[in-house]
């Protein structure tokens, strides 16, 4: 009897023993205590967001623009949302948007979309989620014009829909 009992004993403690504490030591270990020249206002400690539901709607939203259908874009963005482009800022409803939408997009004939990278992120108090997209955008405007940019949009989502989205353009050099 005190043979199993001392058997039983030792592979508790062995089991006991063999158990990780680094959960509870992994987010102070994993600290950053470097000193960065500027601080943050907050800090998110952003994941990757393994939910594919947002770049799903991210993506589509981008491609309902592209194809020039506000009804295509509509299920992807949120009752309210805010937009950011070059020197233009819009907040308002769903159907404001739609509307500011629809008058820009009365001014391309086509638009291509070459999608180069994407990351969907969450912070790690779930309060935020954002999809970031990186594409050359070729436009044909009704004019004829064609113009070639670089762009980075990045989406806020909230329950996924789209609440907030800012582009960021670049053009390419001349002569390169």
């Amino acid at each position: 009897m005190i043979k199993k009992l001392t058997t039983i004993f030792a592979v508790t403690l062995l089991f006991a023993a063999c158990q990780s504490k680094d959960a509870k030591t992994t987010d102070s270990a994993m600290a950053d205590t470097t000193k960065y020249p500027y601080t943050p206002k907050k800090v998110h400690n952003w994941e990757m967001n393994p939910d594919s539901k947002n770049m799903v709607a991210a993506m589509s939203a981008l491609k309902g623009f592209a194809n020039l259908d506000t009804i295509a874009v509509k299920p992807f963005i949120g009752d309210s949302i805010w937009l950011v482009v070059d020197q233009y800022e819009f907040k308002g409803t769903k159907s404001q948007f739609l509307g500011v939408a629809k008058h820009e997009m009365d001014r391309f004939n086509h638009i291509e979309i070459d999608m180069e990278d994407m990351e969907s992120v969450i912070s790690k108090d779930k309060s935020e989620e954002w999809v970031s997209l990186w594409y050359k955008q070729i436009s044909t405007m009704k004019d004829g014009k064609v113009d070639t940019v670089n762009c980075f949009n990045d989406f806020k989502l909230k329950d996924g829909k789209v609440v907030g989205w800012s582009e960021y353009i670049q053009h390419p050099m001349k002569g390169k």
